[in-house]
C-alpha cells in the first residue's frame, strides 16, 4: 500500500478525506501545493457508514466536485453510485491519498506540524506539513445513553439495512429524521418496531413526518413520547413514560439512533480557541483556527450543529482554505 508524501513537506495535509476533502486535494494540486490526505478507512470511509440503500436528499449537480460530472440515470444518487463517483474523482485526478492510516497525534515543532499516524499492522509513519486541514466528522463519536445495558450485543448506534431485523422486536430510540426513516423501512419490512423519544414530536423532514404519525396513528408502529429510557436488558428496554409510570418495552434489538457529537480533542489540544457551547471551533474567514496553520473543513466546522453542513454546502471549504493559504505566502515573499 502507497505511502504519499513521506519524502518532502507537505504544504498541506488533510486528515479525513471525504468529499470536501477530494475538492480540496484537486484544488491545491491545480495550485501546485504540494498535498496529501489521509484517512483511517477508504476514500470516503463516513459515507459507508449510512444506510446501505439510502439515496441522497441533494440532486446530482449539488454533489458534483470541481465541476467533474456525476452521471447516474435519477436526479438523486444513491450511496453505491456516489462512493463510486467519489472513487472515481480521486483516481481520475490522481489524488494522494494515504488510506487505512489512523492519526494518533499532531504536533507542531517550530514552523511545521508533524502528523502521526499508524497502518492495521502498528507501523508508524510521519509527515511533516506547513498547514493540517481536519475534516474528520463526526460519525465516530455517537452521544452515549450512559444507562446500564447499552454495550450489550444487541445494542447498535449504526444502521445498515432492515434485513438484520426483519420479523424481529426492534426498539428505535430518538426523534430526529435518522429514527423516523429507519422506524418506517423497518415496519415495511414486517418488523415489530417501537419508538421511544424525550420529545414530544419528530425533527424531521416535512414528507416524512405525516407518514410516521399515519404509522404510529394506526397503531402500525407504537411510540412512546417524553420517556426516559433507564435500562436496557437482553430482551427489554426499560423505560419511564410521559406519566413517570415505569414500562417495559419487549424487543430484540434496540437502535439507538441518538446522534453524533465532533471529536474536537486534536484541535483543543494544539491550542485552537473553541466555542464550548456549540463544540465548536474559532474560524476566520478562510477556515482557519486560531492556530496558525491549522483549518477546519466539512461538518466538524459546525459543532453539535452538524445538520446544517452538508457535503453540497462543504464542497467549496477546500477552495476557500486554499486560497487563505497561498494568500498568505503571497505576502511572505
Amino acid at each position: 500500500m502507497n505511502s504519499y508524501g513521506l519524502d518532502e513537506t507537505q504544504d498541506m495535509v488533510i486528515v479525513g478525506v471525504g468529499p470536501p476533502a477530494l475538492a480540496a486535494l484537486h484544488d491545491a494540486q491545480e495550485a501546485g501545493l504540494k498535498a496529501i490526505g489521509i484517512d483511517k478507512g477508504p476514500v470516503c470511509g463516513a459515507l459507508v457508514k449510512h444506510p446501505a440503500y439510502m439515496r441522497w436528499f441533494s440532486t446530482y449537480d449539488k454533489l458534483e466536485l470541481c465541476g467533474f460530472p456525476l452521471v447516474i440515470e435519477e436526479k438523486n444518487p444513491s450511496r453505491r453510485e456516489y462512493l463510486k463517483y467519489c472513487r472515481t474523482f480521486a483516481r481520475q485526478f490522481e489524488l494522494k491519498i494515504n488510506t487505512y492510516r489512523e492519526v494518533t497525534e499532531i504536533e507542531k515543532i517550530d514552523d511545521l506540524y508533524h502528523v502521526h499516524a499508524r497502518d492495521r499492522f502498528d507501523r508508524t509513519y510521519v509527515w511533516k506539513t506547513r498547514n493540517v486541514v481536519l475534516g474528520t466528522g463526526f460519525y465516530d463519536s455517537p452521544h452515549a445513553l450512559n444507562i446500564p445495558g447499552e454495550d450489550l450485543p444487541h445494542v447498535s448506534h449504526r444502521y445498515e439495512e432492515t434485513h438484520f431485523f426483519a420479523d424481529h422486536k426492534v426498539v428505535v430510540i430518538g426523534a430526529g429524521s435518522s429514527s423516523a426513516e429507519i422506524a418506517l423501512e423497518l415496519w415495511r419490512d414486517h418488523t415489530d418496531v417501537t419508538v421511544i423519544m424525550r420529545s414530544k414530536k419528530f425533527h424531521t423532514k416535512f414528507w416524512v413526518e405525516p407518514d410516521i404519525e399515519n404509522r404510529i396513528k394506526e397503531g402500525s408502529i407504537t411510540c412512546y413520547r417524553e420517556a426516559d429510557v433507564l435500562e436496557i436488558t437482553p430482551d427489554e428496554v426499560v423505560i419511564n413514560d410521559s406519566e413517570k409510570n415505569e414500562v417495559r418495552v419487549p424487543c430484540d434489538f434496540v437502535l439507538a439512533m441518538t446522534g453524533y457529537a465532533p471529536d474536537t480533542s486534536m484541535i483543543r489540544q494544539l491550542g485552537a480557541d473553541m466555542n464550548d457551547e456549540k463544540n465548536k471551533p474559532v474560524l476566520t474567514e478562510g477556515l482557519e483556527t486560531t492556530a496558525l496553520g491549522l483549518y477546519v473543513m466539512g461538518t466538524l466546522c459546525a459543532g453539535i450543529d452538524s445538520n446544517v453542513v452538508f457535503i453540497e454546502n462543504s464542497r467549496d471549504h477546500g477552495a476557500r482554505i486554499i486560497q487563505d493559504i497561498l494568500s498568505k505566502r503571497s505576502t511572505s515573499l
